[in-house]
């Protein structure tokens, strides 16, 4: 089959023919239908200071938002069928550990793998997937919308940090997470939305989404502006990792706000203004 590898621990990527994978009792073998393109994967191509760190072993297949059709499934796997229609969760829980048992799947103290990076991810014609992270998708979900479900996860998670209901929120980076989280908090029942990017088109769609104002960080001070707007901040939701936005935005919080990391910090993170 056809696949796009990291090879090397250089900028870049091939494609590959490579053997359809073999599975195991508990796994499933799924055709991909659609794959989106996360910023993480355009890390792992570009091989920035923040993969080397990582230090994954290559090689291995990239990508791991997805949806496909099972076409073969383990001895062992009861949940699914030849021909369900799945998403990937991209954490491989072992089910056993502290964190498992409590919620916590996605940082497994027995690091079972991650697809695209420790384990083979899914940008190629076929994906190994353990029955414990796949996800079926409704009647209703076409394959492109199954390949979103990973990153709306990933909002949904950060949402669940905070009491969203009655709560003013902001988010910083309104790209498809951010943008989804916009959407989710509304829908959750925020009280106020309000994003805060620099890119103009990007900000104007958030307000179709939900979002009550759009700040464009790069003309306006936001913190007062988000003062001007609202007498309290709960919440901030960084998709960004951008350290100097992320310092702002202790500051725009009201006093026992949630600020909640969804963005890569590439450097070490100061917070020098944490005590008042």
């Amino acid at each position: 089959m056809k696949a796009i590898r990291k090879t090397k621990k250089v900028s870049g990527a091939e494609l590959m023919d490579i053997p359809i994978p073999k599975i195991g009792p508990r796994d499933l073998l799924v055709k991909v239908k659609a794959a989106a393109l996360c910023k993480s994967d355009v890390e792992v191509f570009e091989w920035t200071p923040l993969v080397q760190a990582a230090n994954y072993r290559l090689p291995f297949t990239m990508g791991h938002e997805f949806a496909g059709e099972v076409v073969e499934t383990g001895e062992l796997v009861s949940a699914f069928s030849k021909g369900d229609r799945v998403a990937g969760e991209t954490h491989i829980p072992c089910g056993t550990c502290r964190e498992c048992r409590t919620g916590n799947q996605h940082i497994c103290s027995n690091h079972m793998g991650v697809l695209g990076r420790s384990v083979d991810g899914a940008f190629g014609e076929y994906i190994r997937l353990p029955e414990v992270s796949a996800i079926r998708l409704s009647v209703d979900v076409d394959y492109i919308q199954g390949s979103l479900y990973e990153p709306l996860g990933t909002a949904i998670h950060a949402l669940q940090k905070v009491s969203v209901s009655g709560a003013n929120i902001a988010i910083l980076g309104p790209g498809t997470i951010g943008l989804m989280a916009c959407e989710a908090a509304r829908a959750m029942g925020a009280a106020g939305v309000i994003t805060v990017g620099s890119n103009p088109e990007r900000l104007r769609y958030s307000l179709t989404l939900g979002a009550d104002s759009a700040i464009n960080a790069k003309e306006q001070n936001f913190i007062k502006e988000i003062k001007k707007q609202c007498s309290h901040l709960d919440a901030v939701i960084d998709c960004t990792g951008n350290a100097g936005l992320i310092n702002q935005a202790i500051d725009a919080l009201s006093a026992a706000g949630v600020l909640v990391h969804v963005g890569m910090v590439e450097s070490e993170l100061a917070i020098p203004r944490y005590m008042y």
